[in-house]
């Protein structure tokens, strides 16, 4: 199923927050260049954006699979 999937991206999406933490710590630490910030958070923005759209293609299949199987047990209902 699915579902198992989902939670485990869903968790995955929160590794944004640690990410940002890294960039932080690397700005305060470092003498780390407006470019080299950029392209950081350019590279973070892109990654992310996959990230989250393997996500919701992952929530589709999900809802798709809940549907499918509530249509069922509302065919076996019916049948009985």
């Amino acid at each position: 199923m699915k579902i198992f999937d989902l939670e485990q991206e869903i968790m995955n999406a929160w590794r944004v927050v640690d990410d940002i933490d890294l960039l932080y710590e690397n700005v305060i630490e470092t003498d780390m260049s407006t470019d080299d910030i950029a392209n950081v958070l350019l590279g973070l923005k892109g990654v992310y954006s996959m990230r989250f759209q393997k996500l919701f293609n992952t929530f589709e299949e999900v809802c798709k699979e809940y549907h499918a199987m509530r249509k069922q047990n509302e065919n076996n209902y019916t049948q009985s």
